[in-house]
């Protein structure tokens, strides 16, 4: 007997014509899915709903593309067999169509690999505290010392249907130390790729001023994130009060404050409508690059350039297009793709 080879069942089912090449990576996904999110996602697309929108843009695409090499024929005549005003239009509806799918690939892909969920605030605020009672796990070194933590720390966790990746950064402020300041910049740049940001601040060492700077400064470096204020050590307030601070959360050992903020990341997590979530990185970039061949094709229908060129970017969007289903595809394309399954499947 030989052992299967890594996706050899699944690679055999493309080659047959059983799946495209969409349907096979969702095998992948769905066997690696590890929250009910990235299963129901992997399972649409493996029913074909990603397929089945590539096909019908490329038969308008190729309708289109028919019509121009018709014209390419009969050059010489100078016969148009289609009004420009209509193709320009087609295009502009095949290319929104295609831009509106690429951006969701961001929350696709968020609910395939985990929700970046990301914790800043100063040093000692409550964020590897907060950390570890997600994690139910003491995953991260707690101490009284600021700036304990030096670096991000990351891990993974389901809260209901999702699963979050869970950041830890290092202690935001103004240091000359310069292994601190390599932390803080690399917490920037976690902040810069999160969701959602989790800004710990506790009231007994930061004024509502200071706790409003933060939320502002995290918003102004991630626009598209969900930044919620969470005051931290509640249990420690004492007649503090916190009625002047930004709209919060308030964070202490009780399990039920544990809790709200549970129900809360979930609440704050909005899946997009619609069958065709884009989670996968390849097939963002076909579609990229498609748009980008369509709006050349429709710059030079503008101009009125030669036919030729319209009909070379109108190919070269149907090659990109293409390939997400396995329609065109090259051999070492194939093998990335089905290494990355374990053996057999």
């Amino acid at each position: 007997a030989v052992l299967a080879a890594p996706g050899e069942f699944t690679q055999r089912a493309f080659a047959h014509g059983k799946l495209d090449l969409a349907q096979a990576e969702a095998v992948g996904d769905l066997i690696a899915a590890e929250s009910r999110a990235g299963h129901e996602l992997a399972l649409k697309q493996l029913k074909g709903n990603v397929s089945k929108r590539m096909a019908e843009l490329r038969q308008q695409l190729m309708d289109f593309a028919a019509l121009i090499e018709l014209e390419l024929d009969f050059v010489e005549e100078d016969v148009e067999f289609a009004r420009r005003e209509d193709l320009i239009a087609l295009l502009d509806s095949v290319s929104n169509e295609c831009t509106r799918m690429r951006s969701t690939f961001r929350q696709g892909q968020a609910m395939r690999e985990g929700i970046p969920l990301v914790l800043v605030g100063a040093p000692n605020a409550g964020k590897s505290t907060l950390l570890n009672r997600l994690l139910r796990d003491e995953r991260a070194l707690v101490s009284d010392v600021p700036g304990t933590t030096r670096d991000s720390v990351e891990e993974r966790f389901r809260l209901g249907d999702l699963m979050f990746r869970l950041i830890d950064t290092a202690g935001i402020r103004e240091t000359d130390e310069v292994v601190e300041r390599m932390g803080i910049e690399r917490s920037w740049a976690k902040i810069r790729e999160a969701h959602i940001v989790l800004a710990l601040v506790d009231p007994l060492h930061s004024s509502a001023l200071e706790a409003q700077d933060l939320v502002d400064r995290v918003r102004e470096a991630n626009p598209e994130s969900d930044v919620v204020l969470l005051l931290t050590k509640r249990d420690t307030w004492g007649a503090r009060d916190v009625t002047t601070y930004p709209e919060h959360l308030a964070m202490s050992p009780d399990p039920s404050d544990l809790e709200v903020l549970e129900r809360h990341l979930e609440s704050r997590v909005q899946i997009p409508e619609g069958d065709v979530l884009i989670a996968n990185a390849r097939h963002a970039e076909a579609l990229g690059a498609s748009i980008e061949s369509l709006e050349r094709a429709r710059e030079s229908l503008v101009l009125g350039t030669s036919g030729e060129l319209v009909a070379y970017d109108l190919r070269d969007a149907l090659r990109h297009l293409g390939s997400i289903t396995g329609e065109v595809t090259a051999d070492d394309l194939l093998g990335s793709i089905f290494g990355r399954f374990c053996i057999g499947k």
